[in-house]
């Protein structure tokens, strides 16, 4: 009598084996998407540094293709085009930015301490992803106007939300005037936005002095009369 069933499991397994095993085609998907990760990595490091040596206008993917050292296929394997690939960078760094401001601001409770910390923290973050805040001091965009993309607008909702409540704050508690918070959080976004291109045009280099000078201009803006300005050297 026939083992047919002996038979089957020996077809099948010669079957399996003429094929790629399931952990060898997991391990080689694996393997592809750390690559495909890699590539975006690097094109999106160096559509940062393009976009900010000649703006958004002025570069090309073949740019950006080239000082990443790779192919104009492979850019565009990785990002659809040059729009979706500046508004990866914009909103990626503008994520990290905020949170490192509200980390910043976080194990605080006093306004003017929060205000204070968490503007070094946003001078510091530029200084160490210049290329980002030279793309932003090529922008046509001012700072105090909500951008109408839609990630953007949501990220400068955080930001406007954070100042306000940061200004409701201090209102509360006496320590700054008693002006229309949402306003005022406007007036700095459009502050710091002149004062970081003006930073970087006269190529400084100490984050600490840029953010000195910052945050001595905001409490002025913001601080009563009867409030001792505090040293923020």
């Amino acid at each position: 009598m026939k083992d047919w069933g002996s038979k089957t499991v020996a077809r099948s397994g010669a079957a399996e084996s003429n094929g790629p095993k399931p952990r060898k085609r997991a391990a080689a998907s694996r393997l592809d998407d750390a690559r495909a990760r890699m590539y975006q990595e690097l094109i999106f490091e160096s559509a940062e540094c393009v976009f900010g040596e000649k703006g958004f206008e002025g570069a090309t993917m073949q740019d950006i293709a080239s000082e990443a050292g790779v192919s104009l296929k492979t850019v565009y394997a990785a990002f659809a085009g040059k729009q979706e690939l500046y508004g990866a960078i914009m909103h990626a760094r503008g994520r990290a930015m905020l949170e490192a401001v509200d980390a910043a601001r976080l194990p605080l409770s006093d306004p003017i301490e929060k205000l204070v910390a968490g503007t070094r923290a946003f001078v510091q973050f530029l200084f160490d992803n210049r290329d980002w805040m030279r793309l932003h001091a090529r922008s046509r965009h001012s700072w105090a106007v909500r951008p109408e993309d839609e990630e953007a607008g949501q990220l400068w909702d955080e930001g406007h939300k954070s100042h306000s409540e940061l200004l409701r704050a201090g209102i509360k508690s006496g320590v700054f005037w008693e002006d229309d918070p949402d306003e005022t959080a406007v007036m700095i976004h459009g502050l710091i936005r002149v004062h970081v291109a003006h930073a970087l045009s006269r190529d400084e280099t100490d984050a600490k002095t840029v953010a000195n000078r910052l945050i001595a201009r905001l409490l002025r803006m913001v601080c009563r009369d009867s409030v001792k300005l505090r040293e923020v050297g």
